[in-house]
């Protein structure tokens, strides 16, 4: 007899991640392994905002090559950081 465990899944299935949920997984990995994050892109550009705000102006980067990143800290939810970083700004 199999058990029904729909009740125990969680409220947010994969197909409903945000970017920042995939962020913060990707992150607490590397901090808990202690591994430099590393991406190889080729011909990519991207809109950065150059602030928290929606009417901002952003900075366009191309990437093409490797992009390495250490990370070092503790683990916690790039959300609340980005809402902290927001108010310091205000």
């Amino acid at each position: 007899m199999s058990k029904d465990t729909s009740g125990d899944l969680p409220a947010e299935t994969a197909d409903e991640q945000t970017w920042l949920d995939v962020v913060d997984e990707v992150l607490d990995t590397a901090i808990d392994r202690e591994e430099d994050l590393e991406c190889t892109f080729e011909d990519v550009t991207v809109d950065v905002p150059l602030r928290m705000d929606s009417e901002s102006e952003y900075a366009r980067w191309h990437l093409d090559g490797t992009v390495r990143v250490h990370v070092d800290g503790m683990r916690g939810p790039l959300s609340e950081w980005l809402r902290w970083w927001s108010r310091q700004l205000s």
